[in-house]
């Protein structure tokens, strides 16, 4: 794979590199239009593409969206193999185009060898059609080319005259199965094109699928910064550790870099020889950025929710991710540019995507509409898994209360119902709390997005549910609290609040409070560290000192702080053989002190109720 200058490509026709809204360097925002479509993939020993009339049918309707819009997006981009040739061709010859600054990037179905030549004929009238057909293998058993097609209008370099331009660029390496589909049928391409020329404007390259197995180190240190990637797929597993080494070689360059990801729906069929075969594929479209002003209020995160994109972020890879939901959608977004050049810093500022509409597709009308209807919107998983909870005798209306706030309020709530919480002062910061980091192998944690079923984020939802459901059906029960929280027995609801991070209960009278409930636990041992952690966090950072301290000294008075502090309002609960425990810290509180001190500590009660046992109630 070769990456070459699409202004020299352009300029061997006698054609003008486009000046192209979202590359310009500039404080203006841009917006994107993205297709996620879902469907039956044909894939044949000469052809890979949409089986049915009814995906062509929502493809055509998804070009007609462009245009429908009050105003065309900057950017439109498809995935792999998604567009029809043959309703492009007719959508150009109906007279629709990309407006001036406008590029559309299409994955379109495969082309046989020599088929550009026909479409290049029956668009000669209103286009110019360019290609390098040039393969680094010799033709054997290939028999088509998998293109993506830029689109544009620009100036000749003769005349002046505007010229509509189809610019098309092949795969480069074929995807790997056990049937070698691609590398059995597809003649794979020699150059990847660079749009935009850097500082100026921002660069963008697209890659197609495995396209990335050819990106080299070299060509990411060449072009990373500056630099907007779009990678487009068709893809039955994104998350593939071999998909996803350009990704942590990407962002480990640290520079001003963005990248969209763009895949199929979940759920895609492939038709082999007749016979449908399901994929259980995840959808795993996603857009990843670095940059310390991330647009991460409140307010933001449940508009990019509501249309659909979950935050996440990929410690990995020291990015923020902006998850797709998983159905078959189009989403239009908004966005700061990826690079800002000669730019006053406070006009520069990198705030990330902002999902501004989504289309649903309607069959009464055969077009790609805005939802109206509640269950037409995105839907997460989340409520519906707590009506089941509720179902089964568990009211968590409450916290459905707090996730109607905000989604991201809601994941604290049950980070902190289950002691994941503390172990930063700054933990409930969305890009740091625990279920809301993408693990290595890219498994998407939400509490509140439950559309990730691997086996390991079933098991960590089970295991965070489990939590708030037993401290809810203790507040439904006769269960007398601890005197540290006994205001809970007047009645309490889940609650989050920014003045109170660390508590994640209110009781009647207003009272704040912190209760954890970790299950079933046969060893002290382990609800020791929680016990340390939480209470850490519950003591926060110590005052400041009266005079300058030596470090070994501020050591020694931090220490202090946390030694002689006694977090009110708060619980560990967990299960043994007896039931429902509340746990103590025999040893003393002490979470920091070294072995030889004392373990009597101020910070633990002096006396228990006559009902009180090992892990039972204080007062």
């Amino acid at each position: 794979m070769e990456i070459i200058s699409a202004r020299e490509k352009l300029k061997s026709s006698n054609l003008d590199h486009p000046i192209l809204n979202a590359l310009q360097a500039t404080e203006t925002l841009y917006t994107t239009l993205a297709y996620q479509p879902s469907g039956h993939i044909l894939i044949q020993d000469d052809f890979i593409g949409n089986a049915d009339e009814k995906a062509r049918v929502r493809a055509r309707s998804f070009l007609n969206l462009i245009n429908e819009l009050d105003v065309q997006p900057d950017l439109v981009i498809s995935p792999e193999y998604s567009i029809p040739w043959q309703a492009l061709s007719e959508l150009l010859l109906s007279g629709s185009r990309p407006d001036a600054g406008k590029l559309w990037i299409l994955g379109c179905e495969s082309l046989k060898l020599g088929e550009l030549a026909n479409i290049r004929d029956n668009l000669r009238d209103i286009a110019v059609v360019l290609d390098d057909d040039t393969s680094p293998v010799e033709t054997t058993t290939q028999r088509y080319r998998n293109p993506v097609v830029y689109i544009f209008e620009t100036k000749s370099l003769v005349d002046e005259s505007l010229k509509l331009v189809l610019l098309v660029q092949y795969k480069t390496c074929p995807s790997g199965d056990k049937d070698n589909t691609e590398a059995k049928g597809m003649l794979p391409g020699k150059f990847v094109y660079v749009f935009g020329d850097y500082p100026q404007e921002v660069r963008l390259i697209t890659l197609i699928c495995s396209d990335v197995f050819e990106f080299k180190k070299s060509q990411i240190d060449a072009y990373y910064d500056g630099l907007l990637l779009v990678h487009i797929q068709l893809n039955n597993n994104p998350r593939h550790p071999v998909y996803k080494k350009y990704r942590l070689e990407l962002f480990q360059a640290a520079g001003k870099t963005e990248l969209i990801c763009l895949n199929w729906a979940e759920h895609i069929n492939a038709v082999i020889n007749d016979k449908v075969i399901p994929w259980g594929n995840i959808g795993g479209s996603a857009w990843y950025l670095q940059s310390p002003e991330v647009d991460l209020k409140e307010v933001s995160l449940k508009s990019n929710h509501e249309h659909g994109i979950y935050y996440t972020y990929n410690a990995h890879i020291h990015a923020h991710s902006f998850i797709f939901d998983y159905k078959p959608r189009a989403f239009l977004f908004q966005s700061t540019k990826v690079h800002h050049h000669a730019l006053a810093k406070p006009l520069s500022t990198r705030t990330g995507p902002k999902a501004i509409k989504t289309f649903i597709w309607q069959d009464q009308s055969a077009k790609w509409v805005e939802p109206k209807a509640k269950h037409d919107w995105p839907n997460d998983g989340f409520t519906d898994r707590l009506s089941v909870i509720k179902s089964e005798g568990v009211d968590l209306d409450d916290l459905q209360t707090v996730y109607q706030a905000c989604p991201v309020s809601a994941e604290r709530v049950l980070a902190i119902s289950a002691g994941g919480f503390g172990i930063r002062q700054d933990w409930f910061a969305p890009n740091k709390i625990d279920s809301m980091q993408l693990s290595e192998q890219e498994f998407v944690h939400r509490m509140t997005v439950l559309q990730d079923t691997a086996k390991d984020v079933t098991s960590f939802r089970s295991a965070r549910f489990s939590s708030i459901r037993a401290i809810a059906e203790l507040r439904s029960e006769d269960y007398t609290w601890p005197s540290a929280v006994s205001a809970l027995n007047q009645g309490f609801n889940f609650n989050w609040s920014s003045t109170n991070p660390n508590r994640n209960v209110v009781a009647k009278d207003g009272t704040f409070a912190t209760v954890v409930h970790l299950g079933m636990i046969s060893d002290l041992v382990n609800i020791k560290l929680y016990d340390s952690q939480i209470r850490k966090a519950l003591a926060g950072p110590p005052p400041e000192p009266e005079r300058l301290l030596s470090a070994n000294e501020y050591k020694m008075f931090e220490k202090s702080h946390y030694d002689n502090s006694s977090p009110p309002r708060y619980c560990i609960l967990y299960v043994d053989s007896k039931g429902t425990q509340n746990y103590i810290n025999t040893d003393g509180v002490s979470y920091i002190k070294p072995a030889g001190y004392s373990p009597v500590d101020i910070s633990q009660p002096s006396r228990m109720t006559q009902n009180d046992s090992l892990g039972g109630k204080t007062e």
